[in-house]
């Protein structure tokens, strides 16, 4: 049964006057009841979730907002514009603090996760930054992305930070080392948001793809992914009493999703537009989204959304050809937590031949359903998740040493060497981190050591030794069993299957691709120009933003140029420049040559002018020529950080001609 209407409540309530933009809304997520709006009016509001009126209005940004975020305590509200300003501001004695700043716009902030003494940020030009806000200057730089920063998080310990970017790709950073440990890519576009689970190794994230994905940490790979959503993901969260289920905000819908394995457990249509961020307080969401000068809250209590888990069939979870392994061999898939770390049970298996009459389970009822449905929470967590749980960790008896994929540092001592074969690896990963692993009485292994000792048998490092059992002869002596093929000869639906799935990811950018040119079509037939170049930009396809920019540059005359249109198509200029392919920045360097020349001086001249008396004509013509002053000033910093690592000549040209250009503009 949906939920209906009612369920969800919705609120709105206009900011600043009439005419200024909303560009960033952030919740205070302790309380749950504060919230903070910047517009493009260079003035942050702040509000108590339910009152239409701000407690608090600061204009100590001299550009529009771009980027908000309050401290762990809610007295500090730190904040980020298009120039690249960082400032902060404190909410009791409304002093206001300015460490620094990008040199290009700033779309992200977090805070440290136990301290208001740090905060990350993350800018247009690829680049984070970590600040101390009590000196000037950042304390450590991060490099490495090729597009910009749109989220940015702290793990629970503060040693690790994640950055998620335009260029699809997650970064994991050291945050002292201020090195890249892992990149994650397997995102087909950009990358909006990302969370950490509060208890687990695990991360979220979700962006433009409309998918979103899950990563453990612990091994740093990919876990799994959620089906195709009609939107792009723009806000996560996990549910903080138990964590057992994330919640993901889309435009109009608030999905609730399991993981391992990927369920969608209740989708609910919220009504919002735009949605920028999320909180939960006290078993009630709440999502706020912007439209032009207008906040919508959508809100939704947590009791009301499907939250139980539908378990797979149980003949997947224990199949009837189990084969006996030895205990070292035995790692079962299971998370460490942050606060309760899980330690292998060195216990005997003791294995039993199917019986007849008397069992368990009913072999009649295994067939009939398809699927079990646990109603009881706390059945789930003693059955799935009881005491015997083992880590994702390889035992040390198997030799291997992959999952130690992040050095610590730490020689190995003698001591760790001759540690119980039955203990799982730790990674270095969670040694890093400070994710204590508590030590275990039964971490010790209960199958008693032999008495008398065992000649060494050269064994293979790829599969770990036989189970020691009673046996009539030493096992030196045993004959070898003989070699029985453990793979199936494929057919050729497997085969083909296999293919179709590699071929998945282009597949998925192809019919992407063929939609947004569908919509193309439809909004050229019924719609004016700059509403159907406004789609074609918001669907961030940087094929489709090139085709328009040839066919604006080509077919559209002279007179058809005006300041709107600059507006419109210099951010898909800078995003074609961004990329690394020539044909996209060329395409990009043509059209940015066209602007400079015929509105360069028109935007410059309209940027440090000064209106006399009140001209509505006048204050629009210099909103617009502000909008493309700000993009300017990105794609220039663009062009700066490119040409100092770029070797290809062509390139190279058209990025210093166009340099050149915006140079001689900026010169009074």
């Amino acid at each position: 049964m949906s939920i209906s209407g009612s369920d969800v409540k919705r609120s709105s309530f206009p900011v600043g006057e009439s005419g200024t933009n909303v560009t960033t809304v952030t919740f205070g997520h302790r309380s749950g009841k504060l919230l903070a709006t910047g517009s493009d009016d260079n003035a942050i509001h702040i509000y108590v979730i339910g009152q239409p009126t701000s407690l608090l209005t600061s204009r100590c940004q001299t550009t529009a907002i771009s980027a908000l975020r309050f401290s762990n305590e809610e007295n500090l509200l730190a904040s980020g514009s298009r120039s690249g300003a960082v400032k902060i501001c404190d909410l009791e004695s409304q002093k206001v603090m300015h460490p620094g700043g990008h040199k290009t716009c700033i779309r992200s902030i977090e805070y440290f996760p136990s301290s208001n003494n740090f905060l990350a940020t993350g800018a247009v030009d690829g680049a984070a930054k970590l600040w101390d806000p009590r000196r000037k200057g950042f304390i450590f730089h991060y490099t490495g992305h090729n597009g910009a920063i749109n989220a940015l998080k702290f793990s629970p310990d503060g040693r690790f930070l994640v950055t998620a970017s335009d260029d699809t790709a997650i970064h994991m950073w050291d945050v002292t080392a201020g090195k890249v440990i892992k990149a994650f890519q397997q995102h087909q576009g950009p990358v909006f948001t990302i969370e950490y689970h509060p208890r687990e190794l695990l991360l979220a994230s979700g962006g433009a793809d409309r998918r979103t994905k899950f990563w453990d940490l612990e091994k740093l790979q990919f876990i799994g992914e959620t089906e195709l959503e009609t939107s792009a993901i723009r806000c996560l969260a996990f549910e903080p009493s138990s964590a057992n289920y994330l919640l993901t905000g889309s435009n109009d819908t608030l999905r609730v999703y399991n993981w391992e394995p990927v369920q969608l457990l209740d989708s609910v249509p919220m009504g919002w537009k735009n949605v920028v961020d999320m909180t939960i307080h006290r078993d009630q969401l709440f999502g706020a989204s912007v439209s032009q000068n207008e906040v919508c809250i959508g809100s939704i209590n947590l009791s009301s959304l499907k939250t139980k888990r539908r378990i797979s069939p149980v003949r997947d979870y224990f199949p009837s050809d189990l084969k006996a392994p030895s205990i070292a061999a035995s790692t079962m898939s299971g998370r460490r937590s942050h606060y309760q770390p899980m330690a292998v049970k060195d216990e005997h298996v003791k294995l039993k031949p199917e019986p007849t009459s008397a069992t368990n389970i009913d072999d009649s009822k295994t067939s009939v359903a398809d699927s079990v449905m646990i109603d009881n929470q706390a059945d789930y967590e003693r059955i799935f998740c009881g005491k015997a749980r083992l880590p994702r960790s390889p035992s040390r008896q198997g030799g291997s040493t992959v999952s130690s994929s992040i050095s610590s540092g730490v020689p190995e001592t003698q001591s760790s060497k001759s540690e119980v074969s039955s203990e799982p690896s730790s990674s270095s990963y969670t040694a890093s981190t400070g994710f204590s692993k508590s030590p275990s009485a039964n971490e010790a292994s209960s199958v008693p050591a032999p008495t008398t000792a065992k000649p060494k048998t050269s064994q293979s490092t790829s599969s770990p030794p036989p189970p020691q059992i009673d046996r009539p002869m030493p096992s030196a002596r045993m004959p070898n069993p003989p070699v029985v093929p453990t793979e199936q000869p494929r057919t050729n639906e497997q085969i083909f299957a296999s293919l179709s799935k590699a071929n998945q990811t282009i597949n998925t950018v192809q019919q992407q691709r063929r939609s947004n040119l569908s919509l193309l079509i439809d909004l050229s037939r019924s719609n004016t120009t700059q509403i159907t170049f406004q789609a074609i930009i918001n669907t961030r396809d940087l094929s489709l933003g090139c085709f328009l920019l040839r066919f604006v540059l080509e077919k559209l005359a002279k007179r058809d140029w005006n300041l709107e249109l600059c507006t419109l198509i210099l951010p898909a200029i800078r995003d074609l420049i961004k990329s690394h392919y020539y044909v996209y920045n060329m395409t990009g360097c043509q059209a940015l040559e066209r602007i400079l020349t015929n509105f360069g001086k028109l935007i410059y001249d309209n940027v440090g002018a000064k209106s006399i008396g009140v001209d509505l004509s006048q204050q629009a013509r210099r909103d617009k020529c502000q909008t493309c002053h700000h993009v300017l000033h990105e794609i220039r910093c663009l062009f700066e950080d490119r040409l100092k690592n770029i070797s290809d000549l062509p390139s190279r040209q058209l990025f210093d001609d166009n340099l050149r250009l915006l140079n001689a503009l900026e010169r009074p």
